[in-house]
C-alpha cells in the first residue's frame, strides 16, 4: 500500500512540475521584458503601464495554473477512491487512467468524461489512430440503460502508455463525479 501512496504522489507532483515550469518560463519572460523597457521605454507613464501590464499577466497565470492544479488533485482523488487499483497519468491524451484486475477506468480531464471498462477478453496490443482520448468502440452496440449509455462489444482503450483491443463492457459517465462513478460502477458489474 506504501507504494501505491508513493506512486500517487509522484504523479501528483509531476503534474505540478509541469505547472512550475509555466509559471518559471513566464516570471523570465516578464523579467526579460522588465529589463527591455528600462532600456528603450523612456515615458514613466508607458513603464509603469507595462509593469502593471506584466505583473497581472504573472498572477492570471499563477492563478489559472492553482485552480488547474486543484481541480486535478481533486478528480485524481475520485478516480483512485472509485478504482482502487493503480494509477496512471498519460501526458499526450490529458487522462488519467486506473487498472484494477480486469476494470479499468479513463478519465479524459479536458473532457471531463468518464470511461468504465470491464474487460472480459484481451485480444492484442493496438495502434493509437489519434481520434480518441480513453476508449474507441469499434465492433459492438450501445444501449442506454437507467440514464447512461453502456456499449458491449470490442473497443480500444489507453492501458498506461500502450493502446489495447479488448472485448467487453464499457459505460461513458459526462461527469467526473464519485456518486456517478460509483452507481455506473455497480450498474457495469451487475449486467
Amino acid at each position: 500500500m506504501k507504494f501505491m501512496e508513493g506512486q500517487n504522489a509522484d504523479i501528483i507532483k509531476k503534474y505540478f512540475k509541469n505547472s512550475l515550469n509555466f509559471i518559471i518560463f513566464d516570471l523570465i519572460l516578464d523579467f526579460s521584458l522588465y529589463f527591455l523597457s528600462i532600456s528603450l521605454v523612456s515615458s514613466n507613464l508607458i513603464k509603469t503601464i507595462l509593469y502593471i501590464i506584466l505583473i497581472s499577466s504573472s498572477i492570471f497565470l499563477i492563478s489559472i495554473l492553482y485552480y488547474d492544479y486543484i481541480s486535478f488533485k481533486k478528480k485524481f482523488n475520485i478516480i483512485r477512491k472509485s478504482c482502487k487499483g493503480e494509477i496512471f497519468y498519460n501526458k499526450k491524451k490529458n487522462v488519467l487512467i486506473c487498472r484494477n484486475n480486469n476494470l479499468r477506468i479513463c478519465a479524459s480531464l479536458d473532457y471531463n468524461r468518464v470511461y468504465l471498462n470491464i474487460i472480459e477478453n484481451y485480444i492484442k496490443k493496438a495502434e493509437d489512430t489519434n481520434d480518441f482520448y480513453c476508449t474507441r468502440f469499434e465492433d459492438g452496440r450501445i444501449e442506454k440503460k437507467e440514464g447512461l449509455k453502456v456499449f458491449q462489444g470490442k473497443f480500444r482503450l489507453i492501458d498506461n502508455n500502450e493502446i489495447i483491443l479488448c472485448s467487453g463492457k464499457s459505460i461513458i459517465i459526462n461527469k467526473i463525479d464519485k456518486i456517478e462513478i460509483e452507481n455506473a460502477l455497480n450498474m457495469l458489474l451487475s449486467i
